[in-house]
C-alpha cells in the first residue's frame, strides 16, 4: 500500500513538473519559431532532441523531488528539498521566457548559470536525504551546462 501511495504522490509530481515545461513552451512558441531562423554554435544538436530531452529531464526532477519528500524524515528536510526544487523549477521556467520568448541571449546565459547554481544546490539538499533521488539530478545538470554553451555560442553569433 504503501509503494502504490508513492507512485500516485511520484506521477503527481512528474507530471507537476512535465506541466512547468510544457506552459512554458507554449508560452514561448511563437520565440521558439524565431529561434530555427538564428544561426546555431557548433554541436547544435538537431531540434527534434530538445522536447525529447527535456521530458526526459523533467520526468527525473519529478520523480527525484517525489523520493525526496517520501525519504525526508524531518519537516526541514522536507522544506529544504521542496524550497531546492521550486527554484530550480523557477529558474527552469523564467529561462524558457528569457532566451526563447524574448531572444534574451545574453541575459538568458546569466540566468542559465544561475539556474545550474540552482541545480547544484537542489543536488546537494537531495543527497544528504536520498543519494538515489540526488543521482537523478545530474543528467540535468549535465544538460544544463551543454545548455549553457548552446545560449552563450548564441548570444556570440546573434549580438
Amino acid at each position: 500500500m504503501k509503494q502504490k501511495q508513492f507512485w500516485k504522490r511520484a506521477l503527481f509530481w512528474i507530471l507537476f513538473s512535465l506541466a512547468a515545461g510544457g506552459i512554458s513552451a507554449a508560452v514561448t512558441s511563437k520565440g521558439r519559431a524565431r529561434f530555427e531562423t538564428v544561426p546555431q554554435p557548433p554541436l547544435s544538436p538537431p531540434r527534434i532532441l530538445f522536447p525529447i530531452v527535456w521530458s526526459v529531464l523533467l520526468i527525473l526532477i519529478g520523480l527525484g523531488f517525489a523520493i525526496v519528500l517520501e525519504k525526508a524524515s524531518e519537516p526541514s528536510e522536507r522544506e529544504g528539498a521542496s524550497a531546492a526544487y521550486a527554484v530550480q523549477m523557477t529558474f527552469f521556467f523564467c529561462w524558457m521566457i528569457w532566451f526563447f520568448g524574448l531572444s534574451w541571449y545574453g541575459f538568458s546565459s546569466l540566468w542559465l548559470a544561475g539556474m545550474i547554481v540552482s541545480i547544484l544546490v537542489m543536488i546537494l539538499v537531495y543527497r544528504r536525504i536520498s543519494p538515489a533521488a540526488a543521482w537523478l539530478q545530474v543528467p540535468y545538470l549535465l544538460w544544463c551546462c551543454f545548455a549553457l554553451y548552446l545560449n552563450l555560442g548564441i548570444w556570440v553569433l546573434n549580438r
